[in-house]
């Protein structure tokens, strides 16, 4: 709906009756209204978007989890910044260089300076933010536990 139409989408409230979601609300990204704490005067996204859908599972006489959409508000206030939507685009790393980022990170223990600079020089007109690749390399950062499991163990 939204995001098919360039709209930025985010997740609201989320209801969870032990490991089960058992409803879901979604909003635009400029949904809801910022409230300042501040004299300053600050600008902000969030402009009481009206866009916004409920997503149900019920327990009842539903055995295949279905997810049943409950309501739609399908109206923005706000026009689509399609160049915020490039840019978005532009800037995802493809499945290639998700791979290179791996390789990297495990099997070579290269550092995020090390990788940007080896993504730029094999990758140069792809725009490479130092942020995105500190997240992508986080990924694939084996952590503590996966460290302790039997496997692990057993490998040294």
């Amino acid at each position: 709906m939204g995001k098919n139409k360039g709209f930025g989408i985010i997740k609201n409230r989320v209801t969870k009756e032990g490991d089960y979601i058992r409803r879901k609300t979604y909003i635009c990204k400029h949904g809801k209204k910022y409230t300042s704490n501040s004299n300053k005067n600050i600008n902000t996204k969030k402009i009481s978007c009206p866009w916004h859908l409920n997503a149900s599972c019920s327990k009842e006489n539903n055995p295949n989890s279905s997810v049943f959409i409950n309501k739609v508000v399908d109206e923005h206030n706000h026009e689509l910044n399609i160049k915020a939507i490039a840019f978005r685009e532009g800037k995802r790393f493809s499945n290639k260089m998700l791979e290179d980022i791996q390789f990297l990170t495990n099997h070579c223990k290269m550092a995020a300076t090390a990788q940007k600079r080896y993504l730029e020089a094999k990758y140069p007109i792809h725009l490479l933010y130092s942020k995105d690749l500190y997240a992508a390399i986080q990924k694939f950062h084996s952590t503590a536990k996966s460290l302790s499991n039997d496997a692990a163990k057993m490998s040294n």
